[in-house]
């Protein structure tokens, strides 16, 4: 049994963007003016890691709960009137649906979050696990995430497939002895092959023609890639 694993921000959802802007927002109450590069080097981060940079210190408990309330509400504010899902991303799920492929969310988000993407979406039904920043100790690039969403699909490390934007999500990715589709919604290419994803897409429409992404997803799977 062969697992596609996606990380969602980015991913499943198109909204770096947004979580830029929330954050840049929300840093100017502690009296931080964060650059874009300041906040993007850190996506695939949790809150707790963001709080710690935003106020250059140890975040208490409080402060972390007080950022997952505000910010991420900031967020889903912004980010409401543009929610859709990819394209290419519905025929992929279909396919892995139709080929007996089982398929997880793997994200450093809250559960708040995860509902307003999947439920949002309406893409929930194809995702046999979920696994969110509040199911591990260790954010990316620590790669729990992704072994325990290997572990909960019962598909070893080695038959999963990571679909991930952050260079974080890609080094945990690496680490968990899984193969790394990069997609350029986060960073450009260029900057993405410094993490060794194993392939890089545009967007997920890319792979309804051959490709080297699609080759790889083939050549793993044993399935003919068919997202017609």
């Amino acid at each position: 049994m062969n697992a596609f694993i996606f990380d969602m921000d980015g991913v499943l959802a198109d909204n770096s963007d947004f979580h830029v802007r929330a954050w840049t927002d929300y840093s100017r109450q502690y009296g931080r003016a964060l650059t874009v590069d300041d906040i993007k080097s850190r996506l695939g981060f949790n809150n707790r890691e963001y709080m710690r940079f935003v106020l250059g210190r140890e975040p208490t408990d409080a402060e972390v709960l007080k950022s997952t309330d505000e910010k991420e509400a900031l967020y889903r504010e912004i980010y409401h009137p543009h929610l859709v899902t990819p394209p290419g991303l519905i025929a992929l799920l279909e396919h892995a649906r139709r080929e007996g492929i089982v398929c997880a969310v793997a994200t450093s988000a809250p559960e708040v979050n995860v509902r307003f993407v999947l439920d949002g979406l309406k893409i929930r039904h194809y995702f046999k696990e979920v696994v969110d920043a509040s199911c591990v100790r260790n954010c990316k690039p620590d790669p729990e995430i992704y072994l325990l969403a290997s572990q909960r699909l019962g598909v070893p490390p080695a038959a999963c497939i990571v679909f991930e934007d952050a260079l974080a999500g890609i080094q945990a990715g690496n680490a968990a002895g899984m193969r790394v589709v990069a997609i350029t919604t986060s960073y450009p290419a260029e900057i993405l092959r410094g993490s060794n994803p194993a392939a890089i897409i545009t967007s997920f429409s890319e792979l309804a023609a051959p490709c080297p992404a699609a080759a790889l997803i083939e050549s793993a799977t044993g399935k003919r890639l068919s997202l017609s």
